[in-house]
């Protein structure tokens, strides 16, 4: 099974050319302006996935896709992504390789944008407790701390942070059946990396001229690719 993955599209999903595989994963922030304006954008990529020759699409949102994480919104607009497995904080199976997906990430401006939660709080150690252990591959729009999580600190002196949530490290180091865990966020991060215990972590984040994307096959082959034997 090869899984194709992108993320932080913010509305160009339009300007990737995909490699051909069997499930697409996007990871989040398909969606880039006001709110107001985001119905109309959520409506437009639900079409270009319709598009997609996959057999399976599957999505989480990300913390600029408004119209998800508002409640009184995402009633509306939810349901509307009929051509993908949307995923918040619940899983789906395929060919027996069990996917979890969730949306939040620790608190980034809050006031701004959606699917925050506090860094280090109990209920976001309760949300990634709810991963089931059995999870293959693991699909969040935030990173893991200190995995692809690096960014410029925004207060001086100014120098490279680590943003990734802890609490979502630590639950990942307990799956001892995960092969993948793929997510977007932070964009200056994106790339691969394969961990020597069998984990590969995939941050993809397109720029807006970009004609491909990273992929991960479930085959038996080389680094960077995850297996199921």
């Amino acid at each position: 099974m090869k899984l194709v993955i992108i993320s932080d599209t913010h509305g160009l999903h339009g300007q990737i050319r995909l490699p051909p595989g069997d499930v697409l994963i996007h990871c989040g922030d398909f969606l880039h302006g006001e709110l107001a304006g985001q119905g109309v954008e959520l409506t437009n990529f639900n079409a270009w996935l319709k598009k997609q020759k996959f057999r399976h699409k599957i999505v989480v949102a990300g913390n600029h896709d408004k119209v998800l994480g508002i409640p009184a919104h995402a009633e509306t607009w939810r349901p509307k992504l009929t051509n993908c497995i949307y995923l918040q904080d619940s899983g789906t199976e395929i060919s027996g390789i069990k996917f979890w997906g969730s949306p939040y990430s620790p608190d980034f401006f809050p006031d701004h944008w959606v699917f925050n939660q506090p860094r280090g709080s109990e209920s976001t150690r309760a949300r990634w407790r709810a991963i089931p252990d059995d999870t293959h591959v693991l699909i969040t729009h935030g990173p893991p701390h200190g995995i692809l999580d690096t960014c410029r600190d925004m207060n001086p002196p100014y120098g490279p942070v680590h943003v990734g949530c802890e609490d979502l490290r630590a639950r990942v180091d307990q799956l001892k059946n995960l092969h993948v865990h793929a997510f977007g966020h932070i964009h200056e991060s994106h790339g691969m990396y394969a961990a020597a215990y069998g984990v590969t972590f995939a941050m993809l984040h397109p720029s807006p001229a970009a004609t491909s994307c990273g992929n991960a096959d479930t085959s038996r082959s080389s680094c960077p690719t995850t297996r199921w034997r």
